[in-house]
């Protein structure tokens, strides 16, 4: 059977998504590299519903990333469930080129409870994904 023309032709732009769990078995050199590319979801597990609340992606727990011109995060999302909640795009020359820490703020107005996860873009080493975190929202 022949695949239409543009199934094949969409599958070879399609990125590939990384997570920690894919390096999680390695070596700690591999278990570095994953850290260092991973965002974390960090927030409280409940938010009061229709009231303001925060939430920080962190890019790796440990390790620093990488910051020059040839290898540096472009940008971090926020989503619930398939829903963009927000993105930040990062300046890679205002952060200087020593190796750091990256982590955005966003600030949410939950009027249901959350799934939240993080996407983030390496220019050298393509997207990745956090785990979800769960947000239970209350009245």
């Amino acid at each position: 059977m022949k695949i239409p023309t543009f199934v094949s032709k969409f599958s070879l732009f399609m990125p590939r998504l990384f997570t920690y769990s894919d390096f999680a078995q390695g070596s700690e050199i591999v278990r570095t590299y994953a850290d260092k590319h991973t965002p974390v979801v960090v927030c409280n597990p409940t938010a009061q519903r229709n009231v303001p609340f925060k939430v920080n992606v962190r890019i790796g727990m440990q390790a620093k990333h990488p910051n020059k011109p040839e290898h540096h995060f472009v940008y971090i999302q926020l989503w619930n469930l398939e829903t963009l909640v927000g993105e930040v795009r990062l300046n890679s020359a205002e952060l200087g080129e020593a190796p750091l820490q990256i982590e955005a703020s966003f600030e949410v107005l939950p009027a249901v409870s959350l799934r939240l996860t993080a996407v983030a873009y390496c220019n050298k080493h393509g997207l990745w994904r956090s785990e979800e975190q769960f947000v239970k929202v209350t009245d």
